[in-house]
């Protein structure tokens, strides 16, 4: 009687066993699933934005989109210029190079946002175009890490006539941190108004004393309206500036300024390199001093 009893315990715990096994073998696979579907919806989303750069009226890419596929910012800069006088142009101006996202990163953000202190190389939030997300990204930082003007900047694996890589980028202005209103994650909030980011941008790279040429051509084409994949509004002209940048050498770390105190060395190399921009970039600076103490001007008289 107590064998069968045995018996029939050793019974039960033998399925019992293999059950363990089978949940101990299910969950990686499951884990293993997971990540090839996220990994398919990604692939989905850069498919969509290659697909969409790919039927521009122009043969150019009109608009980023975010990891979901969602059409994201308008693309308003296109520039001429190797890695190096891009980040040399920037940081001339005093603008940081982002971080790059990480998990010391993204903490540090949330602690300084709720804070209200300043993060002069904050992260961006990826987009993409061409497949992957952005090659480059600017910011000039605002009184907290709430506030700030960036650019993100992708190579479109063209070259110029004088063989340099040509850029697009999409700028804005971030004014706030909020819930996204597409998946209510936070976020930062953007001023509507793209153009003013897209002339600040240009204004500012204009007094450095890179910018030897500065033309426009259609983008979206006419003046429009619509949301980020934040479901932010914003508004554009649908203009694309064309930015050409002096073609002279750069320090090998042009594209690195990522803080204050690598900034402030930039900007004393900067001096130097000055002597050696052309003159039609001087020009350019120097018209572009006059203006605005011009404008200054008339806005202290009215």
């Amino acid at each position: 009687m107590g064998a069968t009893k045995a018996t029939a315990g050793q019974t039960l715990a033998f399925p019992r066993a293999w059950l363990w096994v089978l949940i101990l073998l299910l969950l990686p696979l499951a884990a293993l699933v997971y990540v090839l579907l996220v990994m398919a919806r990604l692939r989905r989303a850069s498919r969509q934005a290659r697909q969409a750069a790919a039927v521009s009226e122009h043969g150019t890419p009109l608009l980023t989109y975010d990891h979901a596929g969602r059409p994201g910012d308008p693309l308003t800069i296109e520039i001429l210029a190797s890695a190096g006088q891009v980040g040399a142009a920037f940081a001339a101006a005093g603008w940081y190079r982002a971080d790059e996202i990480d998990l010391l990163t993204s903490l540090r953000i949330i602690v300084d946002s709720l804070l209200k202190r300043k993060y002069s190389t904050a992260p961006v939030s990826n987009l993409y175009l061409y497949g992957r997300k952005e090659d480059l990204a600017f910011e000039r930082p605002g009184s907290n890490v709430r506030q700030r003007d960036h650019i993100r900047l992708w190579s479109t694996g063209q070259q110029g006539e004088d063989h340099r890589p040509i850029w697009l980028g999409g700028a804005t202005e971030d004014i706030k941190i909020e819930l996204a209103k597409s998946n209510h994650l936070p976020t930062h909030g953007i001023s509507p108004d793209l153009d003013a980011e897209r002339n600040l941008i240009v204004t500012e790279l204009t007094l450095t004393g890179y910018v030897i040429e500065e033309t426009t051509r259609p983008g979206l084409g006419k003046e429009t309206h619509g949301l980020n994949g934040s479901g932010d509004p914003y508004f554009t002209d649908g203009q694309v500036t064309v930015l050409v940048l002096a073609n002279v050498r750069t320090p090998p770390l042009a594209t690195q300024v990522r803080g204050p105190l690598v900034a402030r060395l930039a900007r004393s190399l900067a001096g130097l390199l000055r002597a050696r921009l052309p003159q039609a970039g001087l020009e350019r600076a120097e018209h572009e001093h006059k203006r605005l103490n011009f404008a200054s001007l008339a806005h202290d008289d009215a």
